[in-house]
């Protein structure tokens, strides 16, 4: 292996080798790189003492790279595309051409309610970007996401302190839900008490809402399953035996599917907003202030509160 002094290499040159790479000429490759010739010429070799090989070689029809600037090219080229990528969309995001992963932090269930919404609109308009799913503890959310490690956190959540951004897009209720059975629907006060409930309350959103209601109605007792995520309450619904409750948004998804049917009327609202948490820190980003804007855009329209 060779010994490379990285000390002395700097973006510039790697610009250089890959420029005299492409022309074959040191001379065409100054003026793409803004050098004069001598200046392209003095780099060029104190590239090659930093890389302990000639990396050139004077043929016939110009500069020739030698076996071991073959083989270092391709690597060098994409590591100077990532790095000028990355630091021009520092600066200016454009959604058309960003390939950015962008990061949440949702529960089970804000991956049913938020994430369909969010894939159709986003991907319109920036059709080569990644999001992605990563939920983080309600204790650990703040550090999560002043250090970049997710962008945006939504939910049923209560965060505040130094320099967290919070802004709230809806609010929510809940109803009773059963499966696809044929026939009339019961009555919802009678059903809720002659019927088992399935209980989908994850911890960091909806878990005390849901057990407000429960006690407000005396059902603590009726409850059969507890939850800490949606993924297997329409399986559990096709047994008539059971009722969920939920907030609206996803039972209305689930009935539009012809996964369950909802019993009329509410069971009562939330006593807080769906909210969306960012830190302030992430607001001088021009890629993050587009997909904290497209999402509370999303919000206004409804796609989130309207089960679509």
């Amino acid at each position: 292996m060779k010994s490379i002094r990285l000390e002395t290499l700097d973006l510039n040159l790697l610009k250089l080798f890959v420029a005299v790479a492409e022309t074959g000429s040191v001379s065409q490759a100054a003026l793409r790189v803004g050098l004069t010739q001598p200046a392209a010429s003095n780099a060029l070799s104190r590239l090659r003492h930093a890389l302990g090989d000639p990396l050139f070689r004077r043929e016939r029809h110009g500069m020739m790279p030698t076996r071991y600037a073959s083989a270092v090219l391709p690597s060098v080229r994409a590591a100077l595309d990532g790095v000028i990528g990355a630091l021009s969309e520092a600066s200016h995001f454009d959604p058309a051409q960003s390939r950015r992963c962008f990061r949440l932090s949702l529960s089970g269930l804000g991956e049913a309610l938020f994430l369909p919404a969010l894939v159709r609109t986003l991907f319109d308009e920036a059709p080569h970007i990644r999001i992605q799913n990563d939920p983080v503890a309600a204790p650990d959310l703040a550090e999560a996401l002043h250090q970049g490690q997710i962008d945006l956190a939504l939910g049923l959540l209560a965060l505040d302190g130094p320099e967290i951004g919070v802004r709230a897009l809806h609010s929510e209720d809940y109803v009773a839900l059963t499966g696809p059975h044929d026939g009339p629907l019961p009555a919802t006060d009678k059903a809720l008490r002659d019927s088992r409930l399935v209980v989908a309350a994850p911890a960091a959103t909806y878990a005390a809402e849901v057990t407000a209601i429960l006690a407000r109605r005396g059902l603590g007792g009726n409850v059969a399953v507890c939850l800490r995520d949606v993924s297997a309450l329409p399986d559990l619904l096709l047994d008539d035996r059971f009722l969920a409750i939920v907030p609206r948004a996803y039972a209305t998804r689930l009935a539009r599917a012809g996964r369950a049917r909802m019993l009329p009327g509410s069971l009562g609202s939330s006593n807080a907003p769906v909210t969306m948490i960012w830190s302030l820190r992430a607001e001088s980003d021009p890629g993050f202030r587009w997909f904290r804007d497209r999402v509370t855009a999303i919000s206004e329209a409804g796609g989130f509160s309207d089960g679509a």
